[in-house]
C-alpha cells in the first residue's frame, strides 16, 4: 500500500462530500458509502476525519462489511502496521463461563424433554420386561410359572402392561415421524384459512456465507419507471435458497474492473424451491445497479453470497409489529409479511406505511392486497402517495408522526417498528416515533432493538 497519511491530513476530510476515516491503521475515503450504509449517514459523520477503530468494532460489524470496506481503502495511516488485517481478536471466555453458557442455553425446556424421555423409556423397558417375564414363565415346564398364574392381579397386571406398552410405543412412533412436533399446549385455538405456501422449515440451501457463487438470470422484467423483477434459477429444481427470515444476501459485480458488492433482501424464500426473485431499483449513478444490474441479459452469472444480516424472524418476536418502507424498502417487509401470513401459527399482528411517488410506484401491490384480504387479522396496508393523480382517494402526502401515531402499534407492551427506505424517510421516521415514545435505535440495528432499521 503506498499511500500513507498523517492524522492532521485525514482530519480535513470531514464533511459530507469529502469523508475520510481511520480504521485499524488503514484509510478510507467512504464519501460514496453513506448513503448506502446500514446504519445511516449520521453514524458515517460522527466519525469523519478521525480513527474510528473503536466505534466500528464496538457495533460489530460483520465480514461483508470488512468486504465493503475494502472498495474504499485509499492508503494508510504514517507508521501504522502494514500487516494489520483489521479482524477482531475473539477473547475466549472461562471455562465455567463457557459451561453455564451452554447449560443455559439448552434451557429447562430441553431438560424438561430429556426427562420426560426417560420416563417414557423406563415406563416401556418395565412394561416389555414384564410382558417378556410373564410369557417365559407360562412356557410348558416352567418352573416358576406358579408366580404368574391365574388369579385377578396377574390378569390386571398383564392387562395393563400390554395396554401400556403398545400405546407408549404408539406414541413415541407419532412423535418422531410426525412432520412437526407438538404439546397440547402449543396448538393455537383458532387456524387461520388455508395457507398460500407450505411453512417454511429449512433454512440449509444454496447459500454460503463465506463464498461468491454464481446462478444464470433467467427472467428480467421491469416493474415500474426503473424498477426491475429479476429471477436466477438455482442449481436444482428442489433446492431452496436457505435465507433466514428477515436476512439478505450480497451481489457482487464488476464495475470498470473494480469488484463493488451490495447487499439486497430476496422477495422469494425458502417456499420458493429452484429459484431466487429479487425486486431491485435501478440508479444510472448507482454504481452497482447503474454500473452493471441494469446491464444485465437474461443468461448472465452473478455472484451471490449470504445469508447476512442482524434480523433473523421468529414466531413471537413481538405481539405487533408496524413496518415504514419506501420504494425498494418494502423487499424485507414483505419477507416478513409473508412469513407471518403464510404460518398457521403465527399470531403476530402488522400493518404496513408504504410510501412511493405514484400509484404505478407501488411495487408488490398484488400480493400485499391479497395477504391483506386474506389474513385481516395479521396484516394490513396502508399505501402513502407523494405525486397522487386526482383518482387517489388513499393517503397522499409523506409518511409523518401523526400516520404513525394512527396506525401504528405504540411504545407500550410487546411491540416493534421496522423501517427501510431513502434516507429521508428514515430520519423523518426515527424522529417521529422519538417523539411518541419509542426508543432511539442505535447506530447500528440488532434485532432486539425496539425500533429497528433494515
Amino acid at each position: 500500500m503506498s499511500n500513507e497519511y498523517s492524522t492532521s491530513e485525514v482530519s480535513k476530510h470531514k464533511t459530507k462530500d469529502d469523508l475520510w476515516i481511520i480504521i485499524h491503521g488503514k484509510v478510507y475515503d467512504v464519501s460514496q458509502y453513506l448513503e448506502d450504509h446500514p446504519g445511516g449517514a449520521a453514524s458515517l459523520l460522527e466519525v469523519a476525519g478521525v480513527d474510528a477503530t473503536s466505534t466500528f468494532e464496538d457495533v460489530g460489524h460483520s465480514n461483508d462489511a470488512r468486504e465493503t470496506m475494502a472498495q474504499f481503502l485509499i492508503g494508510k495511516l504514517e507508521g501504522a502496521n502494514e500487516d494489520d488485517s483489521g479482524e477482531p481478536k475473539p477473547k475466549e471466555l472461562p471455562l465455567l463461563v463457557r459451561m453455564a453458557m451452554q447449560q443455559t442455553s439448552q434451557g429447562p425446556q430441553k431438560l424438561s424433554h430429556r426427562m420426560g424421555s426417560m420416563l417414557v423409556k423406563l415406563i416401556l423397558g418395565s412394561g416389555v420386561a414384564y410382558l417378556s417375564y410373564t410369557a417365559v414363565a407360562s412356557l410348558p415346564h416352567t418352573r416358576w410359572r406358579y408366580h404368574v398364574a391365574g388369579g385377578f392381579w396377574h390378569g390386571f397386571l398383564l392387562a395393563s402392561s400390554a395396554v401400556l406398552v403398545s400405546g407408549t410405543a404408539t406414541v413415541l412412533w407419532l412423535f418422531r415421524n410426525m412432520p412437526t412436533k407438538h404439546t397440547i399446549s402449543s396448538w393455537p385455538a383458532h387456524y387461520k384459512p388455508t395457507v398460500v405456501a407450505s411453512p417454511i422449515t429449512s433454512v440449509t440451501g444454496f447459500l454460503k456465507p463465506q463464498e461468491y457463487q454464481k446462478l444464470p438470470l433467467v427472467r428480467k422484467d421491469q416493474l415500474s419507471s426503473n424498477s426491475y423483477r429479476l429471477v436466477f434459477r438455482l442449481p436444482k429444481t428442489d433446492a431452496i435458497l436457505g435465507l433466514p427470515i428477515g436476512q439478505h444476501i450480497s451481489i457482487r459485480g464488476d464495475v470498470d474492473g473494480k469488484s463493488v458488492s451490495r447487499s439486497y433482501t430476496p422477495v422469494s424464500n425458502n417456499s420458493d424451491p429452484g429459484e431466487l426473485r429479487l425486486i431491485i431499483k435501478m440508479y444510472n449513478d448507482g454504481q452497482l445497479t447503474g454500473g452493471y444490474l441494469s446491464k444485465l441479459n437474461v443468461g448472465d452469472q452473478v455472484e451471490f453470497r449470504g445469508p447476512k444480516g442482524a434480523m433473523k424472524y421468529r414466531r413471537g418476536l413481538a405481539d405487533e409489529i408496524g413496518m415504514v418502507a419506501g420504494g425498494t424498502g418494502i423487499t424485507p417487509m414483505y419477507q416478513l409479511i409473508r412469513a407471518i401470513c403464510e404460518n398457521s401459527r403465527d399470531k403476530t399482528k402488522v400493518h404496513l406505511l408504504y410510501g412511493s411517488d405514484s400509484e404505478k410506484d407501488i411495487l408488490l401491490r398484488n400480493e400485499l392486497d391479497t395477504f391483506a384480504e386474506k389474513y385481516p387479522e395479521n396484516f394490513g396496508v396502508t399505501y402513502v402517495l407523494s405525486r397522487p393523480d386526482g383518482v387517489w382517494k388513499g393517503a397522499k402526502g409523506y409518511i409523518n408522526k401523526d400516520l404513525i401515531e394512527k396506525k401504528l402499534p405504540g411504545p407500550q407492551g410487546k411491540s416493534k417498528i421496522l423501517i427501510c427506505g431513502p434516507p429521508p424517510l428514515v430520519e423523518s421516521a426515527d424522529t417521529a416515533l422519538a417523539e411518541l415514545g419509542f426508543e432511539k435505535p442505535g447506530p447500528v440495528s440488532r434485532a432486539t432493538d425496539q425500533v429497528f432499521h433494515f
